[in-house]
């Protein structure tokens, strides 16, 4: 008992376990995914105010472009830039004033026409106007024209155009390729890779939105978002024991507190799929398949689970990484506890079983034991413990009754040895009354082979006869006097067929196997198809059966009715005289219809009426008109009427014909 208990208690340490293991993960992955929504939302909101910024920047760049229309901006122009040493242009040093205004770098080379110098002055304003507005959350807002013609940006922390030679503004930078059509046919605004900036040694991504006026490419207008804030946000703010990193879809890892070092040494260009970093490779590729209605999915080797959340307007991954072990440790703690308290409980439990097994179970099993003894001895043993009201004091009245009955028993053996005599003298009584009907049955069975044999013989050897004698004498016999021995051949194959059809249906039953199908029959239809199905067969002898409407409906088997009836019929004519009346009629008794065949044959006997309705039975009267009969028809009826709750009876008084009735169930009033 102890160690099935003990199993007890280990399977419910097992289930406390995986039941807390799943509270906790569900209760983790909930907290989990409110926390990468947050940092979801805070992270991107920089990113899509910086997309906001440069469209706004692109559609005043635009409006005012217009508004300028073809006027001559050339003195204005040379108001405001001239051509230095180097061969660049670049604001007046006069007018200079990079803290608070926008700095200007065209290129040599750049062809100074109307547009482009138009584009350059309204360039130099937004720059001017929007770059100090934007300053406290963006490290710069620029504006190039025509790739590297021209470079024009707000940067109070150094002065930009002077800070740089020709060869450096002339290096075509992702910021302003990316802003051609041939780059991006769609005209989006796009995200540049992160980059560390060693003027302002810092890590920082560029945003840039296409600038085309009525049609043609004009340039772009972006700014530069520093990211050591959001680096450092990801690298030491997270779930106590999960850590985050960020990666782009490219594969391009932004941060990650174990990989600051390789992302630097990377220049940010630490792509994940040309890198040999199998770990952080696996949780970016699951990271993937992570959808928002789906945001949770498990590392490659299963020890972790990964929320993921996007940064938008960059169109980065935030990934927070939370390990299962957290999980287990806190399930095994819960589990522990269970288990803890199980062995106590255990071990209490223990004690207080064998106390009372020792007081309750064994010294009562023990007397009992003694009792047993005793009885097997013959004598009745008082020491019991039948005062107890638990199982054992059941046990122990049980025992007591039982030794009573048993005493009992031996007093009254010899009662029940003659009880039990006296049962099988009645069990062999049924056996001879049994063995008596199996030799009546035997004995119908050999006079209903005896009627096979006599009844059937007679007609077969008739038919051999008349068919030889047809054959032997049809070259000399008339054509009628042929088809007059055919008739008497269809007439024997009838007799034939009337005689194997009774002995089938009192075989089908005594079997159980004539299944009728009750419904409402109409007694004149029955009556007057049968009146003119025995027209021609009554006129043999000169009979007339009359039939008188009723308009009654009976409840019964439509195809028995009429086996009835015509049985009723056909043993009418058979014992009726010549030139005689056959009576049909239907009245109502009651909730019955009783159906009444009348004949003016001879009658029937009194001391024959109980062998009337008997299988085989042939009494004295004899067939008028030489037919012959097996002694089933009647048999037959009685069956078949009783088979459709109904009674079949006769009345007749010797010498004055008889009248067989049968009564069915009516099914509803006559018409």
């Amino acid at each position: 008992m102890a160690l099935r208990i003990g199993v007890v208690a280990l399977i419910v340490t097992a289930i406390s376990y995986y039941y807390s293991y799943w509270r906790f993960q569900e209760e983790a992955l909930v907290n989990l995914g409110k926390y990468i929504a947050a940092r979801s939302q805070l992270e991107s909101e920089p990113f899509l105010q910086a997309e906001t910024n440069t469209k706004r920047l692109r559609d005043e760049f635009v409006r005012r472009l217009s508004h300028l229309g073809d006027t001559d901006p050339a003195p204005q122009f040379h108001s405001l830039l001239n051509q230095e040493r180097d061969g660049m242009w670049r604001v007046r040093l006069e007018r200079d004033d990079f803290e608070h205004q926008a700095t200007v770098a065209l290129l040599p080379s750049a062809k100074l026409t109307p547009d482009f110098m138009r584009q350059v002055l309204v360039g130099f304003q937004l720059a001017s106007e929007y770059g100090p507005a934007f300053r406290s959350r963006y490290y710069d807002t620029f504006i190039d024209l025509n790739i590297s013609d021209g470079s024009i940006m707000f940067l109070p922390d150094l002065n930009y155009a002077r800070n740089g030679s020709v060869a450096d503004f002339a290096y075509d930078l992702e910021t302003e390729l990316g802003a051609t059509p041939a780059r991006n046919p769609e005209r989006k605004t796009f995200w540049t890779g992160i980059y560390f900036d060693k003027q302002a040694v810092q890590w920082m991504v560029s945003v840039v939105t296409p600038i085309d006026y009525l049609g043609r490419y004009v340039g772009g207008a972006g700014q530069d978002v520093l990211l050591d804030e959001l680096i450092e946000r990801t690298n030491s703010i997270s779930i106590p024991g999960t850590h985050n990193f960020i990666v782009s879809r490219s594969g391009d890892l932004i941060a990650h507190p174990a990989r600051a070092s390789q992302i630097r040494e990377a220049g940010g260009a630490y792509n994940l799929l040309r890198v040999e970093d199998p770990e952080v490779r696996g949780m970016y590729q699951a990271a993937l398949s992570a959808t928002p209605a789906h945001p949770f999915v498990e590392a490659p080797d299963g020890s972790a689970w990964l929320g993921v959340a996007q940064i938008k307007g960059a169109n980065w991954l935030f990934v927070s990484v939370y390990p299962k072990r957290l999980l287990t440790e806190k399930a095994a703690i819960a589990a522990s506890m269970v288990l803890l308290l199980g062995v106590v409980a255990l071990l209490l439990e223990l004690g207080v079983m064998a106390w009372t097994l020792k007081h309750d179970v064994a010294l009562p099993l023990r007397r009992l034991k003694g009792a047993i003894g005793a009885l097997a001895e013959g004598r009745r043993s008082p020491d019991l413990d039948v005062h107890r009201a638990d199982e054992l004091g059941d046990v122990a009245r049980t025992f007591d009754g039982m030794a009573s009955t048993i005493e009992e028993h031996r007093h009254n053996l010899e009662g029940l040895v003659e009880a039990r005599t006296q049962e099988l003298a009645v069990r062999n009584l049924e056996l001879e009354a049994a063995n008596l009907r199996l030799t009546q049955l035997n004995e119908e069975k050999n006079e209903l082979l005896t009627i096979a044999a006599h009844d059937l013989k007679n007609p077969v050897a008739s038919i051999q006869g008349m068919t030889h004698l047809i054959v032997g004498k049809l070259g000399e016999w008339s054509h009628e006097r042929v088809e007059d021995r055919l008739l008497g051949i269809v007439k024997l194959s009838e007799r034939m067929q009337r005689i194997l059809g009774n002995l089938l249906d009192i075989n089908a039953l005594e079997a159980g196997q004539y299944h009728l199908r009750p419904e409402q029959v109409s007694l004149d239809a029955v009556c007057s198809e049968l009146a003119a199905y025995w027209e021609n067969r009554l006129g043999e002898k000169q009979q007339l059966c009359i039939y008188t409407p009723s308009g009654l409906m009976v409840q019964a088997d439509r195809q028995a009715l009429w086996q009835v009836l015509d049985n009723l019929i056909s043993n009418a004519s058979k014992y009726a005289p010549h030139q005689t009346t056959i009576r049909v009629e239907a009245i109502v008794i009651g909730e019955r219809v009783q159906v009444r065949v009348s004949d003016q044959g001879p009658g029937i006997a009194p001391h024959e009426m109980e062998r009337l309705f008997r299988k085989f039975s042939r009494l004295s009267a004899v067939p008028t008109g030489g037919e012959h009969t097996t002694g089933l028809g009647l048999s037959i009826v009685k069956r078949l009427v009783e088979a459709m709750q109904g009674k079949v009876g006769c009345e007749s008084v010797l010498g004055h014909g008889a009248t067989f009735y049968i009564d069915l169930p009516l099914a509803r009033p006559a018409a």
